[in-house]
């Protein structure tokens, strides 16, 4: 419109002040059917081809191509805004699941890039908090336990002193049989207050609260001072004890732990062999590890009892020996472990029982 008005001046200066009002001004419909017949007559109708009038034709492609090109930035923006909105939804419903205490939902990430690293540090945050939870539960079943063994340790013993002391208190007895229900009352006393120290023993191992010093000292001398001890109850029960350990073998070890978990496993042993029975122990040494052997004539443990006799308070249920607490073995076991060792048992009824202490070098 511009360029024909200015054609329009160029051609004849006097129609400028004439055209401006023309196009400002509102145009009748009278007016418009006059110019579309006078266009009419040159050829020019609503329905000409746009081929010949390129400018127009190119505004309407620039146009259109604007229209497209937003349309695909308005999806391409949509379905990436709901790509990532989608991976956050999924974190935060597991982080929801996590709240009601249910941990199957896993957040996997394949891709790398920032949403990788954010899946496999929830992914990492999910596992501490269901192991420590899980700790946490073993760890409140474990004192339940504790008090109810404890308890019932302690209230066994307690009623066979109580009875003991109304005998002594409202029957007449000679002499002899008052000292012989104290000393009942002592050997009760006696051995409550070994359990309770037991108790605490194994209390502190589970809670990692003993400080071991360990040194390079020789496993053997430590056996065999263990041994010495045991040999005068080892005799009173008419049992053969013998020790095979001439080398010297250093090992990095708490002499004074080492020797409470041996003195357990061999007392476990003098307690369950019947008299003139044997029991020896054997040291072996070899390029990989060393290995402690510790083999009785005893009555054997039962098949069924064997993957238990290393828990707390555990007694087998045909054991002869009634008045066990229980607990040597699981401080024997915690104390090997503790030394980066482990201990494995074979038995058969009636044929004995073998222990083996192995630390490795490597």
């Amino acid at each position: 419109m511009g360029s024909v008005i200015y054609r329009a001046k160029i051609t004849n200066p006097e129609l400028e002040k004439e055209l401006i009002p023309l196009i400002t001004n509102d145009i009748n419909a009278e007016d418009k059917e006059a110019g579309n017949a006078l266009l009419k007559e040159y050829g020019i109708t609503t329905t000409l081809d746009n081929s010949l009038f390129p400018n127009l034709r190119n505004n309407y492609g620039i146009f259109a191509a604007s229209v497209v090109f937003a349309l695909l930035i308005l999806i391409l923006n949509y379905m990436q805004f709901n790509y990532f909105f989608n991976k956050v939804r999924k974190i935060t419903l597991a982080a929801n699941k996590i709240l009601d205490n249910e941990y199957s939902m896993l957040v996997n990430e394949d891709e790398e890039g920032d949403f990788s690293k954010l899946a496999i540090a929830f992914s990492n945050i999910r596992s501490i908090i269901k192991n420590n939870l899980s700790s946490t539960q073993r760890e409140k079943e474990y004192l339940v336990e504790l008090l109810q063994n404890i308890s019932h340790q302690l209230k066994t013993r307690l009623a066979t002193m109580t009875l003991h002391n109304d005998i002594l208190l409202y029957r007449k007895l000679t002499e002899e049989q008052r000292v012989h229900f104290l000393e009942n009352n002592r050997s009760q006393l006696d051995k409550m207050n070994i359990m309770i120290k037991n108790i605490l023993k194994l209390a502190k191992l589970d809670a990692s609260a003993i400080e071991f010093y360990k040194k390079d000292n020789d496993l053997n001398k430590t056996i065999e001072e263990v041994v010495y001890d045991l040999r005068r109850l080892a005799k009173d029960n008419n049992i053969d004890l013998n020790i095979n350990c001439n080398e010297q073998i250093n090992l990095l070890h708490d002499k004074f732990w080492m020797q409470e978990a041996f003195t357990n496993i061999i007392k476990n042993c003098i307690d369950h062999t019947p008299p003139k029975g044997t029991i020896k122990i054997r040291l072996n040494d070899n390029p990989v590890y060393f290995r402690v052997t510790i083999k009785d004539t005893g009555e054997g443990i039962a098949r069924e009892d064997i993957p238990n006799i290393f828990k707390r308070f555990y007694k087998a249920k045909n054991s002869s020996k009634k008045d066990s607490v229980g607990i040597g073995l699981a401080i024997s076991k915690s104390i090997i472990e503790a030394h980066d060792g482990y201990i494995d048992v074979k038995s058969k009824k009636g044929e004995g029982t073998s222990f083996f202490i192995t630390f490795m070098k490597y």
